[in-house]
């Protein structure tokens, strides 16, 4: 396997060494990640400016490819030639924080592996359950590496499907198994936090207390509830089947 490794955290991350590391012992691997922190960008695609790319030395000494692009354009540098060929494989993480959820739409970690699936390779998107204390990224790191290889032997349908994996921040022995999920629903609890600069003038955060969310059975937010590896297969066609037939019968017309 010839895998692909970015994120959405930043070249700096210790969720994207220990995700490399963990992958070196599935196939060769390179690494081509943004240079600063790119969380919530969503599946951001720099269009209006140049990328730039350098090479780096990662802390354990192998060398890295770092972009001032977005984790988007990280794939996209990859798949469009920066690499001697394409990789059959991306994965993107291990995410410093969750993705559950409705999360997958601004989480720019989703994003790459969306990217991979558009380019028509094999996708995995990678996170850790926990905003802070993040001691257990090899337990995440070693079920994606497991992963591979389970995709490697059996397959995945490409060009639509990602494979979205959230992981609890504990350690293997504490983790209750492995569950296979749909997305759940997240209840966000953000609020607009308005101040003054200096000069008197009004500027915006938007903040609030982390999410929490709908721990129905069957979903991602439950499998983590549960001390449970979610693994939630996401689709790319993002069409509401069962709800075209109901609009045709609406019989609109061009001038109402």
């Amino acid at each position: 396997m010839y895998i692909l490794v970015t994120n959405d955290d930043g070249i700096d991350s210790p969720g994207l060494l220990a995700l490399k590391q963990a992958l070196q012992g599935v196939g060769e691997v390179v690494v081509i990640a943004p240079d600063h922190n790119w969380s919530a960008a969503g599946h951001t695609k720099t269009m209006h400016k140049p990328l730039r790319v350098r090479t780096v030395t990662l802390p354990d000494g192998d060398p890295a490819f770092t972009s001032d692009g977005s984790p988007t354009d990280c794939v996209a540098l990859g798949m469009l030639g920066l690499l001697p060929r394409k990789p059959d494989l991306v994965v993107s993480g291990v995410n410093l924080g969750p993705n559950l959820g409705d999360d997958i739409t601004y989480s720019g970690t989703v994003a790459a592996a969306m990217e991979g699936v558009i380019f028509g390779i094999t996708s995995i998107a990678v996170s850790l359950t926990a905003y802070e204390g993040f001691e257990h990224l090899n337990t995440a790191a070693r079920f994606a590496a497991h992963l591979a290889r389970r995709i490697l032997s059996n397959g995945l349908p490409c060009c639509e499907t990602l494979l979205n994996v959230n992981v609890p921040n504990l350690p293997p022995e504490r983790i209750a198994g492995v569950a296979i999920t749909r997305l759940g629903k997240r209840i966000y609890r953000d609020t607009l936090i308005e101040r003054k600069d200096p000069y008197d003038r009004t500027y915006y955060w938007i903040g609030g207390e982390p999410p929490t969310g709908v721990a129905e059975e069957g979903t991602d937010i439950q499998a983590i509830a549960e001390n449970k590896i979610s693994v939630t297969p996401i689709h790319l066609d993002l069409t509401d089947h069962q709800l075209i037939s109901q609009l045709q019968k609406w019989q609109l017309t061009v001038n109402g």
